[in-house]
């Protein structure tokens, strides 16, 4: 296993290898100077040339290239030029909600989804099976992007059951942060219920 493990990380290397490249040009290909954007338009010529020293674009692509991945090995992403802080500070910050709103979101599709398609398969060609197997069709079909605003306006805008938006840390008190995770975790939840449901149901089939 650990064989195996170690062959498919090493088979990954070339892959990496080949987005990191694709990655660096179209970054370098994007239209605009990334000093003169950031110097603002008030800027005079020098303090542009400045900002491109300090920032190494005047170094030949081979070594920007070299300065960039090293520093991407070393989990250095540089620094956000709208918020001015390190770009790793960024995700630190936004790293909560999405892993929150992940493992909620997996926690209701496989407590959801599971009963489901097991009932639809005791219940098989009956109406419950029927349903089941039409929501699925629906949970494949509905962009997640729809069903939200769809949700947000029945149940957030016109119910008032849950908030339109915003986010409560864990420290604020589990019941605020879990409040306001619900409504996007079932959004998300939706299709994989659908195909674990339609997974589940038949695996259940293939046993009876």
């Amino acid at each position: 296993m650990i064989v195996y493990i170690l062959k498919r990380l090493l088979a990954t290397i070339p892959a990496i290898a080949v987005v990191a490249v694709l990655v660096f040009m179209l970054l370098r290909l994007t239209p605009g100077d990334p000093a003169a954007i950031l110097a603002g338009d008030a800027a005079s010529p020098e303090q542009i040339a400045q900002i491109r020293a300090n920032l190494g674009l005047e170094e030949p692509l081979l070594v920007q290239f070299g300065i960039w991945l090293k520093q991407m090995a070393l989990g250095d992403l540089g620094e956000s030029f709208y918020f001015k802080i390190k770009v790793i500070d960024l995700i630190g910050q936004r790293l909560e909600p999405t892993l929150s709103l992940a493992a909620l979101t997996i926690v209701i599709a496989v407590l959801v989804s599971v009963p489901l398609g097991v009932l639809a398969a005791w219940r098989f060609g009956g109406w419950f099976d029927r349903i089941l197997m039409g929501f699925s069709v629906m949970g494949f079909s509905v962009p997640v992007f729809v069903l939200a605003y769809i949700l947000i306006w029945l149940l957030s805008v016109k119910l008032g059951w849950f908030p339109v938006q915003g986010y409560k840390r864990m420290a604020d008190g589990f019941g605020p942060y879990l409040y306001h995770l619900i409504l996007p975790a079932v959004t998300l939840s939706v299709i994989y219920i659908a195909l674990i449901a339609r997974v589940t149901r038949a695996s259940v089939l293939e046993a009876l």
